[in-house]
């Protein structure tokens, strides 16, 4: 049986326990992790039936070690572990900015790269894949299938991570600001609070199952009438968005290559 090991069981590190588990993509018995907080893995481990262990336990245990710690940590982790990572093991690194070439720099063990979203949670987020040149066709067939378990799994230029987190990892918060300021803007003509924030959770919920049949254009004409009041509000959304969202582009693009800077030690 393949041991699966979680070297960290923050927000994201816990999240994707949880639903490996309650999905049966996993076994809790076939799960080692670890914290450097034991108490939040204990409580974990209470939850789901997974087995506390230290860092070293896990990478030295385990056929497939999650590494499930920020950006700016990786490399002390994996400095401390690495004599343990052998080609005989797959790496999957869900830190954001951390490239498989850094990576590869950081151990031998084979290497994955997942940026999964919390949309997850209910089991309809997309995760993003990159595999590097030494994983197997199995490896490959492994990690799709654990993540298209609890959502869907897309691979993906790994150049191309950080725009396309934008429209996946990101975005679930980006939809609430932009929802957020819908619902203001309707406060500010007298509606309540409590009533407009639920009729637009409603609305946004049906909205998204119609887009699983339809393009966001198509529903865009199933909408908005020629000449009609939705057409109306569509003219302004297309007269002010588009730079709005260049401008969210630029200054992620900004955070990335600052994160990257203090990665490679030069800030």
């Amino acid at each position: 049986m393949t041991t699966f090991g979680f070297i960290g069981t923050g927000h994201l590190g816990s999240m994707l326990i949880k639903k490996f588990v309650e999905t049966g993509a996993i076994e809790g018995a076939a799960i080692l992790a670890s914290n450097r907080t034991a108490e939040k893995v204990e409580r974990l481990a209470e939850a789901t039936g997974i087995r506390p262990a230290s860092n070293c336990i896990v990478a030295e245990l385990s056929d497939v070690i999650f590494l499930c710690v920020r950006p700016l940590e990786v490399r002390d982790v994996l400095g401390d572990i690495a004599y343990l990572l052998n080609s005989g093991k797959l790496v999957v690194s869900v830190a954001g900015d951390v490239s498989l070439e850094i990576l590869q720099s950081l151990c031998t063990a084979r290497l994955a790269r997942a940026f999964p979203s919390m949309a997850s949670l209910k089991l309809q987020g997309v995760t993003l894949l990159a595999f590097g040149d030494n994983t197997t066709a199995e490896d490959r067939r492994l990690i799709a299938g654990l993540f298209h378990a609890i959502g869907h799994a897309v691979p993906a230029e790994e150049k191309d991570f950080a725009v396309l987190a934008d429209l996946t990892s990101c975005a679930p918060g980006y939809f609430a600001a932009l929802m957020r300021e819908f619902v203001l803007a309707a406060e500010r003509r007298d509606i309540a609070s409590e009533l407009a924030e639920r009729l637009v959770k409603q609305t946004l919920l049906g909205t998204a199952m119609l887009l699983e049949e339809e393009s966001f254009a198509g529903l865009i004409k199933s909408v908005a009438t020629i000449g009609g009041i939705t057409e109306a509000g569509i003219k302004i959304i297309q007269r002010e968005a588009p730079g709005m969202f260049d401008q969210l582009f630029l200054a992620t693009e900004v955070r990335h290559e600052q994160v990257r800077t203090k990665i490679d030690g030069h800030g």
